[in-house]
């Protein structure tokens, strides 16, 4: 499990790279991160990131108007960081 100095690093990363940005994709790679369904992950598409906070070894990733994305990275976990989209969507793994 990532200790705080690393969540923390990840929360610094993400904010000098998606604060003011629109989130164009979200594409969870295996059903098991999902503890929700309502509302679905697409929810987030076509909002700007307006902050990210982190709450213990929880990340909330904000946008200006609309939902929260709030992930923990648990005992393995793991966010990937594209400076490109893909073309299509990630395939399932162990990664």
């Amino acid at each position: 499990m990532p200790e705080l100095p690393e969540v923390e690093a990840l929360k610094d990363f993400l904010t000098e790279h998606l604060v003011g940005h629109e989130i164009v994709r979200v594409l969870p790679v295996a059903i098991s991160v999902l503890k929700t369904y309502e509302p679905p992950l697409s929810a987030l598409e076509g909002h700007e990131v307006a902050a990210v906070r982190r709450y213990g070894k929880f990340l909330d990733l904000r946008t200006a108007d609309g939902p929260h994305l709030v992930t923990h990275l648990a005992r393995a976990g793991w966010l990937h960081w594209k400076d490109r989209l893909p073309d299509g969507p990630p395939r399932p793994g162990k990664g």
